[in-house]
């Protein structure tokens, strides 16, 4: 048995390479581009979406940045408010205890005076009762 090829083998033949031709012409050339096109413009979406989330980030990264530096600022800000606070806090209770001292000394000075003039009046009075009681006794 010897297989020995007719004509149908050969119509077959060319019948497939026709076919091949024509389907790759009308369709896997066309489909071809399709998917090209596709896996371009998909690439090209990757690329624009890689690009805008690197703007994003750098734009996080500068956003963070300033919101640190208005830290530091509000930061530094305060302390010197506190600071200056402080030492207004100071001043004014040394103005305070000078002027408290001030009016102690006023005070005393009024004290000693008054002691003094008592003791003046005290001093006439005793005089002007031992007197009285003087004449008395002797009367």
């Amino acid at each position: 048995m010897s297989i020995i090829p007719d004509a149908t083998v050969f119509v077959t033949f060319a019948i497939l390479c026709l076919l091949v031709l024509v389907l790759s012409r009308v369709f896997f050339r066309p489909m071809g581009r399709v998917l090209d096109e596709r896996k371009a413009g998909l690439d090209k979406a990757k690329a624009e979406t890689e690009q805008a989330l690197a703007a994003s980030e750098e734009d996080l990264r500068r956003i963070e940045e300033r919101l640190k530096e208005a830290r530091a600022a509000s930061e530094a800000v305060w302390e010197q408010a506190e600071n200056q606070a402080l030492k207004d806090k100071s001043r004014l209770i040394q103005e305070l205890q000078a002027e408290t001292r001030v009016q102690l000394e006023k005070a005393k000075q009024e004290l000693e005076r008054e002691v003094e003039r008592l003791k003046t009046e005290i001093d006439a009075r005793s005089a002007d009762l031992s007197r009285d009681i003087e004449q008395r006794i002797l009367n």
